[in-house]
């Protein structure tokens, strides 16, 4: 990969990450989107119900950084037994570092504090916006759904496989509201966000995507 390649990918990064800072700055000096956070994460908790806790701390474990080491060790896995080429790795490296910097840089300087822990059902670090977890998520979804999508032959498998990526992905931010530990903002500018990121590296490595969602030629 060229210099100019690589600077490129930086600056864009760096264009996102400001973007996603200014976008916290925004909504915690709104009060109309503190109070919409605020009436929502209400509603939530209010219709909350054991069910659907147990279910949301499962589904929340998706959005992981296990789950996401999981997935770049099965990719690195995949690369070296030749099902998928070496830049698929690369890929799932490259999406999780910029994403993770990002919202770990907008966590620090954003610093925006979480629901009361009253409302909390399960453990909570750090800064609420934005949400770790859902970008988290929205990489691990997208990495198995490339995957997987290179290793099946039918259309409606890759079909199913994307349908079922996209559910978890917006699980996974629902049940960061549902849990307590985000509020609705949090999630949806983290989605946005990787969104936006991944599209940036399926660009910037263009020439190679064709080969990172292929099964290597034997």
């Amino acid at each position: 990969m060229r210099p100019a390649q690589i600077a490129a990918g930086v600056l864009t990064w760096s264009g996102f990450a400001g973007v996603l800072i200014g976008v916290g700055e925004l909504v915690v000096h709104s009060s109309a989107l503190t109070a919409m956070d605020h009436n929502i994460t209400t509603f939530v908790v209010t219709h909350r119900t054991p069910a659907l806790n147990s279910a949301m701390r499962g589904l929340t474990w998706v959005g992981s950084w296990v789950a996401l080491l999981v997935t770049a060790a099965v990719t690195a896995i995949l690369s070296y037994r030749q099902r998928v080429p070496v830049i698929a790795t690369v890929l799932v490296i490259v999406a999780w570092a910029g994403e993770l910097g990002a919202v770990t840089l907008a966590k620090t300087v954003v610093g925006r504090q979480r629901p009361p822990a009253d409302l909390w059902l399960v453990s909570a670090h750090g800064q609420s916006f934005p949400s770790g977890h859902t970008a988290n998520a929205f990489v691990t979804c997208t990495a198995v759904a490339l995957l997987v999508s290179g290793l099946v032959r039918t259309r409606p498998a890759r079909l199913a496989t994307w349908t079922v990526a996209v559910l978890l992905m917006g699980a996974v931010g629902f049940s960061r509201v549902e849990l307590g530990v985000h509020w609705t903002t949090d999630v949806a500018a983290s989605a946005l966000f990787v969104t936006g990121w991944l599209l940036v590296v399926r660009r910037w490595l263009h020439q190679h995507v064709r080969e990172a969602v292929s099964p290597a030629e034997s």
